[in-house]
């Protein structure tokens, strides 16, 4: 069977089963960050605020992403047919995927700035400087967003940039919305973070035996660090692939190709700006469960308090 044939019918399966099931549990698991971050010991920290907001302008990009591909697999697809469609399922999804990528920038930024010896820097890690920094991003990001939209357009049933210099102005934006700047963005933070907490760890290091208060939270502290830096992780692993694929279409976008070529050209593209980008939404949840132990106990315990409410509940009924 060759790869014309065979490329398809994966990538079919892949949408079928794959997006579907990360979309069943990358919600649930939003779902329960969103739960998590605005129990009363978290939801007037500044942090929080911008995990929270994360959480759910990730749970609606994934939702406007990823429903659209598998009504597909039972139904026409609307962005083949319909321009309106092609237009604002991209705006949406586009502004609300961004939006997430920002508020995990601004959630390293916010600990490196909690971390620093610099009176200054640490105002910037505060409650009411997160309310009105949340507001400025949405605005911020639902009017840039217009922008690439307007590049895109309906052609022969495909949904995508108009080609030629509009095509490379495009994939520039991409290039630099998607790729260079959170990825910049979050790792600076992540590294500056770092350097901060080692530099604090030697200087209080001889009274640690005496003040366990501070231990806890530098714990505390470690974890929400182990947990940034392995959803960093994460991100690159889904983000680079699409980063790449821009710059290999814009490279050959000439070239006359195989239908087999094509085939693996489409595949990949598939791959890297659809099955893998998406991912990225459905990550923090699973990442957090796994890498911090203080975040898996108070879930827990979060849940059973809700069992136990829901079943008093039924009790008095």
């Amino acid at each position: 069977m060759s790869v014309v044939v065979t490329l398809p019918l994966v990538q079919q399966y892949l949408s079928q089963y794959g997006i579907t099931t990360y979309l069943i549990l990358g919600s649930i698991g939003l779902f329960l960050n969103i739960a998590y971050f605005t129990q009363p010991a978290y939801r007037d920290k500044s942090f929080s605020l911008y995990i929270i907001t994360m959480s759910i302008c990730g749970l609606l990009g994934l939702h406007i992403s990823t429903v659209p591909i598998i009504y597909a697999l039972y139904n026409p697809y609307p962005l083949t047919y319909n321009a309106f469609f092609c237009a604002i399922q991209f705006y949406l999804r586009h502004s609300f995927n961004e939006l997430m990528r920002t508020f995990f920038v601004l959630a390293c930024a916010d600990r490196y700035a909690s971390s620093s010896t610099q009176a200054k820097i640490r105002r910037f890690s505060q409650y009411k400087v997160a309310i009105r920094v949340i507001p400025s991003v949405l605005l911020f990001w639902f009017i840039v967003s217009i922008f690439p939209t307007m590049m895109r357009t309906l052609d022969k049933g495909v949904c995508d940039a108009r080609s030629g210099v509009i095509h490379t102005v495009y994939a520039i934006y991409i290039l630099m919305s998607l790729g260079i700047f959170p990825l910049t963005g979050s790792s600076v933070f992540a590294i500056l973070l770092i350097k901060n907490m080692k530099s604090t760890r030697q200087r209080i290091h001889p009274t640690i035996t005496l003040e366990p208060e501070p231990h806890n939270l530098r714990k505390r502290d470690r974890d929400m660090l182990r947990m940034l830096l392995v959803e960093l992780i994460g991100y690159i692993l889904t983000t680079i692939p699409n980063t790449v694929i821009q710059i290999y279409k814009s490279a050959a976008a000439n070239v006359v190709k195989t239908k087999d070529r094509l085939a693996i050209e489409n595949f990949t593209i598939y791959l890297a700006q659809i099955f893998l980008l998406y991912l990225t939404n459905t990550l923090s949840f699973w990442v957090f469960l796994s890498a911090s132990q203080t975040y898996r106990t108070e879930l827990k315990n979060m849940l059973i308090r809700w069992y136990r409410f829901i079943t008093r509940q039924r009790i008095n009924q």
